[in-house]
């Protein structure tokens, strides 16, 4: 039934492959292990990698922009120090 997993045409293959390493990766598997798991596993798994990396990238996006308000610098309108 989902055999396009196990053998997937060559147009698909670096997909596959690309896919597969993702998950190996975020979850420390084994590339082998990521093969042998079940179409339903990898896709699930797949997902919530893709969803914990979205999360951690939207998390670190709103860090860095609460740095860059705070990081402000003051407005220069005025006498500047020691100017006179």
């Amino acid at each position: 039934m989902y055999d396009f997993i196990r053998n997937p045409k060559p147009d698909l293959e670096l997909g596959f492959e690309g896919s597969v390493y993702y998950v190996a990766k975020h979850y420390g598997m084994s590339i082998e292990e990521v093969w042998n798991m079940s179409a339903k596993a990898f896709e699930q798994s797949f997902v919530w990698a893709n969803a914990a990396d979205r999360h951690q990238a939207e998390e670190m996006e709103k860090t860095t922009n609460k740095g860059k308000n705070k990081a402000r610098v003051g407005s220069t309108h005025g006498a500047m120090p020691f100017s006179e």
